[in-house]
Formats: C-alpha cells, structure tokens, sequence
C-alpha cells in the first residue's frame, strides 16, 4: 500500500549504522554526486552519516560542510577536516543561500518533520548561482532491502510499510514551491555483500545487519530474525551473496 502522509522517522541505530555500511559497497552513488557537484563550489552535506559521499565531495571541491545530529557518528569526517557542525534537517544553522549546492544522501526516512526539512534545505540555497542545486538520494521502488523490512519486519513492529517513492515526491512538491523548476531523477545500484561460502552463514549475517538496520532496540527484534530468516533464504536462491540497496538521485535545479 502506498502512503498517503508521512509515516514518521526509522529508529537508526550507530551500531546498526556501522555494521551495514561495512557490508555496503557504493560506487556508483559516489562517482554519480561526484559528476553532479563537479561544476559546484561551497556545499552542505545534511546528515553526514560515516561520510563516504561527504569526503568525495570534499575531495573534488576542496571543502564541504557538514551538518550532523548523531555526534558519534561524525568521527571520520573530522579526521578528514571536513567542517562539521551540530543541527538537524527541520534546523539548519545556516543563512538564507549560503550554499550552492546541498546534499541529503539517505536522510527523508529518518527526519522528524519531512515537508520542514525540505523546507530548509531550499531555504539554504543560493538560487542565484548557475550551478545551484538539491541533490536528493532515496530508495528505488524495486529496493531489495526496503522490500525485506517491508515484508517481515515491518508488520512485527506493527508500523506503516516504507514507501520511499512517496519521500521523493514530496520532495519534488515542496522544493518546486521554494523556487525550483527543473527535476531529473538517476538511478544507483549499490548493494550489501556477504561473502561467506556457507548458505546459514550469510542468511545468519544478513539477518543481523536488517533487523539491526531499523530495530536494533526494539522489544520484537527477536521475533523479526525469526522471520526474515525465510524471507533472505529465498532472496539468496535468486541471488547468492548480495541485497540490493538501489537509489535514486533526485536533482533540483532553479
């Protein structure tokens, strides 16, 4: 079932942050941010995360700020010298157009106030520049993992199922009332990987890395390994050592 309103943020845990990163392989995410920021020069990061996509951007721009509520989870971007302060989507500490460009990789699912942040993040945005853009990544329709939550996860902890299509359709709304005309969408495959030989091995780990993923602390969590644990053994016949983490990259221009 599609959503209609906004189902409220993901629970997301550090350790559970941690583990899948670790198994996530993102290339094509990175060198597709990487083109579209080529012609950019002062860039905000909102939500830095472990900060794969934010020292790429750093790296080719010679710069780039970060704005990160998870605190513990900023480690790597200071030690990359990247500017990072404290705040959150629905708050940016920032003046009207400070940035040319803004990023928010991965972030919709878990911000308390979608249409809020959104709003912020156009605010932030210097229209005026020729280069001025939003770039948005969120889940394909076909998302392998979203899919699993989805059936086996999701109705153990009695919530709505996660349709990211509707985040990024908000998303086009909200920042075409804030000034932006132009939309092109791209597509990424990135997927986590479980190398272990052995067919238990990998169902046991990916099981872990899911339901730890959104429900690390939840008072169901065992029940959700119990029953993913199918759900992974048929996904694994089709497709032996990967879950799809498929994107796409929503980019706003004036």
């Amino acid at each position: 079932m599609l959503q209609t309103g906004y189902r409220g943020p993901h629970a997301l845990s550090t350790r559970g942050w941690l583990d899948f990163v670790a198994r996530l392989e993102r290339r094509e995410e990175i060198a597709l941010v990487r083109s579209l920021t080529a012609g950019n020069g002062k860039a905000l990061d909102v939500g830095g995360g472990t900060g794969e996509l934010t020292q790429a951007v750093a790296v080719q721009l010679g710069g780039c700020t970060a704005v990160e509520p998870h605190t513990d989870r900023a480690t790597v971007l200071r030690e990359t010298g990247i500017e990072i302060l404290p705040g959150s989507a629905e708050h940016l500490p920032f003046d009207d157009g400070t940035f040319d460009v803004v990023l928010a990789n991965w972030i919709l699912p878990y911000v308390t106030d979608l249409e809020g942040a959104l709003h912020e993040i156009a605010r932030v945005v210097d229209l005026t520049h020729p280069e001025a853009k939003v770039v948005i990544i969120g889940g394909a329709p076909d998302n392998e993992l979203v899919s699993l939550l989805n059936e086996t996860c999701v109705p153990i902890a009695e919530e709505p199922p996660d349709d990211q299509g509707y985040l990024l359709s908000v998303a086009e709304e909200v920042l075409k009332s804030n000034g932006f005309s132009r939309f092109t969408a791209h597509r990424t495959e990135a997927a986590l990987h479980f190398p272990e030989a052995g067919l238990d091995e990998r169902v046991r780990a990916a099981a872990q890395i899911l339901v730890n993923f959104w429900y690390e602390d939840h008072p169901a969590a065992h029940e959700m390994l119990t029953a993913v644990e199918p759900a992974l053994r048929r996904h694994f016949s089709r497709r032996p050592h990967a879950v799809g983490d498929q994107g796409v990259v929503l980019v706003a221009r004036p």
